[in-house]
């Protein structure tokens, strides 16, 4: 099969892992289609968010395999066009055993890349922007110049050298852990790094995310992007008597900049593209009206909301584009074909489309069923006739 696939259409691995794979990747953006509408919004917005001097928050909507996790991914891939934007990707909730609230910060800075944020700056470019934080930020601020100062090779900039040469290493390495929550230091330990507190509290957390804020703002970064996956998360895996914690927590950052005096600490800006399904939308919206009664973080969290897209269904017409544009892509050459790799009919489509209703996921699991059969059964054309007695004879 694999010769096969390799002498007839140019292909070393099979095209039907893209069609299998329920999580998506960022090699799928090669084939992103039909959502050039809500795609123009979010541009405008990423644009936005480097001129403003305040914080942006976006919901996408949409059910389980309508292409939020790959919209992010989008919006990504958008923002890093413009060099004063520093995206990251992180779901909303993890399994850290930390304080609630607080383990959303410490995802933040786990999903920071403390090397790739010094792409482009001198040395002395980097000691200027930790050196620039406000005295008031002392404790962070040492944090930041022991991660990038405590016996790295300054020349080669590596947070984690392949083997520990000195001592120096071993505190740079802890200062790091220590600013991503993964380690519980010992009173000897706060001594070694220079601070007295633990981030054992929001408001100290927030006191190094203000820090941190401030760095990338002084090496150049107007804006810290946070694409947020999973936001439902919030309603399966947080407490219910934890919800308000957390929606007060993203209330309170998208109103940091207000808190903050500018006189004194110049931040980049957070805007949060928040990803989130339908029936989680619904809690959140549940929630917004029960405290629209007796009050609650929620209520004012829904009214600082700048955007919301829902993502629907394909058409008829864009699942065709969809399944034309992912196989006319040829894995191996990294390019688009004029044709498909895999020629298929139009009553094919009209079968898919009456089968998923235009449901992106169902589109791709559907398709690969059928694409496994033609490809063993070495069909020429995926017809509709074809995809029935495939689809039926496999349960679907």
């Amino acid at each position: 099969m694999d010769k096969f696939l390799e002498e007839k259409y140019g292909l070393k691995d099979t095209v039907l892992e893209d069609f299998k794979r329920k999580i998506p990747i960022k090699r799928e953006l090669h084939w992103w289609t039909n959502r050039e509408q809500e795609l123009n919004k979010w541009k405008k917005i990423i644009n936005e968010s480097i001129h403003c001097e305040r914080n942006i928050i976006v919901f996408i909507i949409g059910d389980y395999g309508r292409g939020k996790t790959l919209s992010l991914f989008k919006i990504i891939d958008e923002s890093t066009k413009q060099k004063e934007i520093y995206p990251v990707y992180l779901n909303f909730k993890g399994e850290e055993k930390s304080k609630p609230g607080i383990d959303f910060i410490f995802r933040i800075f786990k999903s920071i890349d403390f090397n790739k944020i010094l792409e482009n700056r001198s040395e002395k470019e980097v000691m200027e922007a930790v050196m620039n934080i406000p005295d008031k930020y002392e404790e962070p601020r040492k944090i930041l110049e022991i991660i990038y100062h405590g016996g790295i090779d300054k020349h080669q900039r590596n947070l984690f050298p392949g083997e520990i040469r000195s001592k120096g290493d071993e505190i740079n390495k802890f200062a790091l852990y220590f600013l991503r929550g993964e380690v519980k230091p010992s009173v000897s330990q706060l001594k070694q790094l220079g601070v007295v507190r633990k981030i054992d509290s929001i408001d100290i957390a927030k006191e190094y995310l203000a820090t941190s804020l401030c760095f990338l703002r002084n090496l150049g970064y107007k804006t810290l992007l946070l694409a947020i996956d999973e936001f439902e998360y919030l309603f399966s895996l947080v407490p219910k008597g934890q919800h308000s914690i957390y929606i007060a927590l993203l209330r309170s950052l998208y109103d940091f900049q207000t808190s903050i005096d500018k006189n004194m600490l110049k931040m980049a800006n957070m805007v949060f593209f928040i990803a989130i399904s339908e029936s989680g939308w619904s809690s959140l919206k549940g929630l917004e009206e029960k405290e629209s009664k007796i009050g609650g973080p929620t209520v004012p969290l829904l009214d600082r909301v700048d955007e919301t897209t829902t993502l629907g269904a394909f058409s008829r017409d864009e699942m065709e584009d969809l399944i034309e544009k992912v196989l006319r892509y040829n894995r191996v050459k990294e390019k688009f074909e004029e044709d498909p790799l895999i020629p298929f009919t139009k009553d094919f489509v009209d079968y898919i489309y009456k089968k998923t209703k235009g449901e992106p996921r169902a589109i791709k699991v559907r398709c690969s069923q059928v694409l496994d059969a033609g490809l063993a059964d070495q069909v020429p054309l995926l017809t509709g006739d074809y995809a029935k007695k495939v689809l039926m004879e496999r349960g679907f």
